[in-house]
């Protein structure tokens, strides 16, 4: 019988890493998007679109979805290309499922969707169990180097049946 690869636990990314990426990500998502909106005023101005003129007057329904909308964005194109967001290049994890494989489109999907539950950052408040966007996509951040030593240490393991 074929044993398969698992994570352990301690290559997990730790909560004070968790919550780094999330204000990284948070930065990198405001900055982008309001440098995305001045140009977009400045290369369209003839058309008079008045983009950040029309956000500014958003009411806080308007603003949730808007934000809502690009943390949905941000994150599902960022891991499902890199898997990982651009702060977990800054604390060098990434996502990965259970066997240390690269996740689908669908399983980025279902975190990203997940995020969107209101409050749901609070959930990686419960001591070691993993926040919401995990447990439910089944998937995990990890510190990159240590899954790659883990993986070749286990298929560096002597094979049962050989």
């Amino acid at each position: 019988m074929e044993t398969k690869y698992t994570i352990p636990n301690y290559i997990l990314a730790s909560k004070t890493t968790r919550a780094l990426n999330f204000i990284i990500d948070i930065l990198i998502m405001k900055l982008t998007i309001w440098i995305l909106i001045i140009a977009a005023d400045l290369i369209f101005s003839e058309y008079k679109l008045g983009i950040i003129n029309r956000i500014d007057t958003f009411d806080k329904i308007e603003t949730y979805l808007f934000w809502s909308i690009v943390f949905f964005l941000y994150y599902t194109i960022t891991e499902t290309l890199l898997s990982r967001s651009l702060a977990k290049y800054f604390t060098k994890t990434i996502v990965v499922m259970q066997v240390g494989s690269k996740p689908k489109l669908t399983d980025i999907l279902a975190r990203s969707a997940l995020r969107q539950i209101p409050f749901e950052y609070f959930t990686f408040l419960q001591g070691r169990k993993p926040g919401c966007h995990d447990e439910y996509s089944k998937t995990f951040v990890v510190k990159k180097d240590k899954l790659e030593r883990s993986i070749n240490d286990f298929n560096e393991l002597p094979k049962s049946g050989n």
